[in-house]
């Protein structure tokens, strides 16, 4: 019965995050409501409350959890691949998130400029807590295998994360300040820059 119990639950946080999922990368979040919400996932008002402070913290929740998915796909999309060097296994990463993102305009618009954020703020339900990559300990690791030493390495990772963010939302929306085909050379350019500053001579 208890385990019955559990499952409902589940079910039901579950609907309610697809149903904002879908409402959220369809509108902007002044034009949904909880009650958009509840409605598109068949359940009560009062369900909603017992996961979610408010429409704001679903929200937050879903753009870690796609922000987190897409790092999960390129990090297993790098594994079916050879790729030793350090730094281009980081390139190759960043490159696979914005390949998605131009795959899935709905994605990088619900995301924005969220990147950096949705992967490195805490974690706000327990759905989160089980990643199957941790992004950090993945760099951590590659680096020091390719003896790149940083003394704060998860800085690091957040400048690399928060720049691509940032940048490659405007060259993809807004084709600003490049195209993002004719931008991605400056980007990974950059990113090497930042990378080599742990390169141990």
């Amino acid at each position: 019965m208890k385990k019955k119990v559990i499952e409902n639950k589940i079910q039901k946080e579950n609907r309610l995050l697809s149903a904002a999922f879908e409402l959220l990368t369809e509108n902007e979040i002044q034009k949904v409501s909880v009650n958009d919400i509840v409605n598109k996932a068949n359940v009560a008002k009062g369900t909603f409350y017992l996961y979610f402070k408010d429409k704001y913290e679903i929200r937050d929740i879903l753009i870690q959890k796609e922000t987190r998915k897409l790092f999960h796909q390129s990090i297993e999309e790098l594994n079916q691949n050879d790729i030793r060097d350090f730094e281009d296994r980081i390139i190759f990463i960043i490159n696979h998130v914005i390949l998605q993102f131009q795959m899935h305009p709905e994605i990088l618009n619900f995301i924005k400029k969220n990147l950096s954020w949705g992967l490195f703020q805490s974690t706000l339900n327990e759905a989160l807590n089980h990643d199957t990559y941790d992004l950090i300990e993945i760099f951590k690791k590659d680096a020091s295998s390719a003896h790149y030493t940083y003394k704060n390495p998860e800085v690091i990772l957040y400048m690399i994360i928060e720049l691509s963010g940032n940048t490659c939302y405007d060259a993809i929306a807004r084709k600003k300040p490049l195209d993002i085909e004719e931008y991605k050379p400056y980007l990974f350019d950059a990113i090497r820059a930042i990378l080599q500053t742990g390169k141990e001579s």
